[in-house]
């Protein structure tokens, strides 16, 4: 007999996660946003501990507007990166704190988690732009994404901008609200993203896997380590996904490469391929760039 998926829960008050309620305050010196994505705006704020530390975090507010179906189709969408979230604990998978459901908008809480002062992984290396430190933020994505695929969670939405740096200096996937636990009933996503870092098949209208995780880790990391955007020679959009679709277009050569390119290369060929099933598993991505090292 065929075991059923496991059920997951929809809807907020299912959940089980840290209510921080009355323990977060915004940062007085930083009213806007710090941060705004699609759906998304991201305040500076800190959490008062048991002992009355402080911590600054990150306050990820979804933005509403006063509508049933909006709310719903929002709320749905918190619900899924809290599920994914909460089951993830890694050093390369940055940490959630919990929600607090006196912030946000419409009865849909705020999520919390660290600041990074660092911000993301491009912003980061504009001052840490050696090679060692490039291959040090890729081996660590690529542990980050081994454990999420450990435990049968796909991130679905891999690009430099769900790659923070922790203060220390070390790499942390970030941004589950398009993530996918598999063989788990009553929790479905819908690709998005960034379409320079997406695989043909999900540009075609194909649900995130694994190996659509493992394309994204490829490009992503092509960019942190030539510093160039993937068809940044391109201007528009339609025109990368026609490439990428039609032609089976990948990122270029680095004209200039830097000293371990060649090696690298290898390794993104062999994870951004045409056909999904060519490509590696991250175990095997983790265990040949560990034995990648850059001559000083």
């Amino acid at each position: 007999m065929q075991a059923h998926p496991t059920r997951i829960p929809t809807q907020i008050d299912q959940l089980s996660y840290n209510d921080l309620k009355g323990r977060i305050g915004f940062d007085k010196t930083a009213p806007h946003a710090n941060h705004s994505g699609d759906r998304t705006d991201v305040f500076v704020g800190y959490l008062t501990n048991t002992d009355n530390t402080k911590v600054k975090v990150a306050i990820k507010v979804l933005r509403m507007t006063n509508d049933e179906e909006a709310v719903t189709n929002l709320t749905k969408y918190l619900t899924r990166e809290t599920v994914a979230w909460h089951r993830l604990n890694h050093p390369n998978i940055l940490k959630f704190f919990g929600l607090d459901s006196s912030l946000g908008q419409f009865g849909c809480p705020a999520l919390i988690s660290p600041y990074c002062d660092n911000g993301t992984v491009n912003n980061y290396l504009k001052s840490h732009s050696d090679i060692n430190t490039r291959l040090f933020i890729i081996k660590g994505v690529s542990e980050g994404l081994q454990h999420l695929h450990q435990q049968e969670v796909v991130h679905g939405n891999i690009n430099p901008s769900n790659v923070l740096i922790h203060d220390d200096g070390y790499p942390l996937l970030c941004g589950f609200g398009r993530s996918e636990i598999l063989a788990a009933g009553g929790f479905t996503t819908k690709p998005g993203g960034a379409c320079r870092y997406q695989p043909p098949e999900l540009l075609q209208g194909g649900s995130p896997n694994k190996t659509t995780d493992v394309y994204g880790f490829a490009v992503t990391s092509y960019e942190i380590w030539t510093g160039s955007q993937p068809f940044h020679e391109i201007d528009q959009y339609s025109s990368i996904i026609l490439s990428i679709v039609m032609k089976d277009a990948r990122p270029e050569y680095p004209e200039h490469a830097p000293s371990g390119t060649d090696a690298l290369w290898e390794l993104f060929e062999d994870c951004w391929k045409g056909i999904p099933e060519e490509r590696l598993d991250i175990e095997v991505v983790v265990r040949r760039l560990g034995a990648i090292n850059i001559p000083q």
